[in-house]
């Protein structure tokens, strides 16, 4: 151990520890991209969420202005509105996702980086 601290022996491994660093490593790498793919996913919900919420009001107004079309403007303000409640709750479940995943690859995993870095940097 001294002789490696002064540079004139080789640095002990621990073959089995460095596999599984990088085993963490590797299954951090993956998790960042279904973090970034998950958000995207949240955004692009979100913008066909906002066009279902003004399809329906669209049509609504439609139904109102329009007597001899009325029933089919009103069935879809109210497919359209439907669908928007449901992709709110959709959009509630993959916010919850995002969170849970981001709290694993921003903080747990991280610490568990930092911690590994700091023993290395103790030996």
């Amino acid at each position: 151990m001294i002789a490696e601290r002064f540079g004139r022996g080789s640095r002990t491994v621990d073959l089995e520890l460095e596999a599984q660093i990088e085993v963490l490593r590797d299954t951090k790498r993956k998790y960042e991209t279904v973090l970034r793919l998950a958000r995207a996913l949240t955004n692009h919900l979100y913008s066909m969420v906002q066009t279902q919420h003004a399809l329906g009001d669209t049509f609504t107004d439609l139904s109102l202005k329009s007597p001899e079309l009325r029933d089919e403007f009103g069935y879809n303000a109210e497919t359209q509105k439907l669908l928007c409640k449901n992709g709110e709750t959709l959009l509630g479940a993959i916010n919850f996702f995002v969170s849970s995943i981001n709290t694993l690859v921003n903080k747990t995993m991280e610490d568990t980086l930092m911690t590994i870095k700091m023993y290395e940097a103790a030996r």
